[in-house]
């Protein structure tokens, strides 16, 4: 019987592994593509850095949102207030604006407040503006009719 001969070669199966009993040459990249195990292929960094930067400006959008959503309440929670004084019988515009001023400003991320009075024969109007620490302002509006005081008469019996 004549003796056999093992040759060692190198090769890979199909799903990347090598094959037992197969020595592997350390200088043939065994990953090539796949981007698997392979210290020089930066690819896992460069999707990690887009993934985390993509997070981030979902965060900052989520934070211009919510600031944005905060001074619209209180510009609408401030415009209602001074709309309440300004229609009562007594109500003057200064105290409207002092109150609506003061609602307005009470929520800290609020750096300014612009207010605006209009009355139009039996209607006022209040505008209150509300200017946030990131730039953006939002307006808000209420209407109603001035309260008047009509004494009832009362029938003599």
């Amino acid at each position: 019987m004549p003796a056999r001969t093992t040759a060692r070669t190198t090769a890979n199966t199909p799903c990347g592994r090598q094959a037992a009993g197969v020595e592997q040459d350390p200088a043939e990249d065994t990953h090539a593509g796949t981007g698997r195990d392979d210290p020089v292929d930066g690819g896992h960094v460069v999707a990690l850095a887009a993934i985390v930067g993509a997070v981030l400006v979902l965060l900052a959008l989520l934070l211009a949102l919510g600031v944005r959503w905060l001074a619209a309440e209180a510009a609408t929670a401030g415009s209602q207030r001074a709309l309440e004084i300004a229609q009562a019988p007594g109500g003057t515009d200064g105290d409207a604006q002092a109150a609506a001023r003061g609602l307005t400003t009470s929520v800290s991320l609020i750096t300014d407040v612009d207010v605006t009075i209009a009355r139009v024969g039996d209607l006022v109007t209040v505008t209150v503006t509300a200017h946030d620490r990131l730039g953006g302002a939002v307006s808000r509006s209420s209407t109603g009719p001035l309260i008047r005081f009509v004494p009832q008469t009362r029938a003599v019996p």
